[in-house]
């Protein structure tokens, strides 16, 4: 167990936002051959990176794990205010996560990110929580038309229901629930000022080499400070 995670408590920071946070944990880490979620970079569970992070802006944080995923593996790294909820099938598709999570969040609007993206930067979070007003959700958007789903603030009332009828309808992609939005606000990542931002915030570890990479960056951002 890492020694700081279990200190790591609500406290009443002016960073503080009405946002709730849903992580998706309980997916297959096929490619990396064991579960990437208690893979340590720079000596720390990668979930623990992302809970550090969003812990700054939020008390309202919810891991969404497997059906069957052992959940005192996960309370034994996460802070006591951080809610485990396992997923209701053990699909391994990413709508079920949020379907789990967007049932859980008492918050008006979440922000749903998955387990891998070790670079969160809180500011990019700040803003899509503004750019989200008046939309079912705000999603970034690259110049070349790809999107980051997982990494975007949503209307919890309007995406359950937009969930619920994919996975009713057996439509168990994200791209499905995002087709069932009516208002959805594209944010271009060009509007995020921070450079460093543009490259890293979305970075996700998919194979050997990105958990590479990702220690190699981590390295150099702390040898900095």
């Amino acid at each position: 167990m890492h020694l700081n995670s279990r200190i790591l408590e609500k406290t009443s920071e002016p960073n503080k936002i009405s946002l709730g946070v849903i992580i998706l944990a309980g997916g297959k880490s096929s490619r990396m051959k064991s579960n990437k979620v208690f893979l340590k970079i720079n000596g720390e569970p990668l979930l623990m990176h992302v809970v550090r992070e969003t812990s700054k802006i939020s008390d309202h944080i919810i891991v969404a794990i497997g059906k069957y995923d052992k959940e005192e593996d996960y309370a034994s790294i996460l802070p006591r205010f951080v809610k485990i909820i396992h997923d209701k099938t053990e699909t391994k598709a990413a709508s079920y996560g949020m379907l789990t999570g967007l049932e859980a969040i008492e918050t008006d609007y979440a922000i749903i990110l998955a387990v891998d993206t070790p670079f969160i930067n809180i500011n990019v979070i700040k803003q899509l929580h503004l750019e989200v007003q008046g939309f079912d959700t705000a999603i970034p958007i690259w110049p070349n038309g790809n999107i980051e789903p997982l990494f975007a603030v949503y209307n919890v009332a309007a995406t359950l229901v937009a969930v619920r009828n994919a996975v009713k309808e057996g439509e168990v992609r994200i791209k499905d629930v995002i087709n069932k939005l009516s208002h959805i606000n594209y944010v271009s990542i060009e509007r995020f000022t921070d450079s460093a931002t543009k490259f890293n915030c979305f970075f996700n570890i998919n194979t050997p080499e990105d958990f590479k990479n990702a220690e190699q960056a981590l390295r150099r951002k702390h040898s900095t400070k």
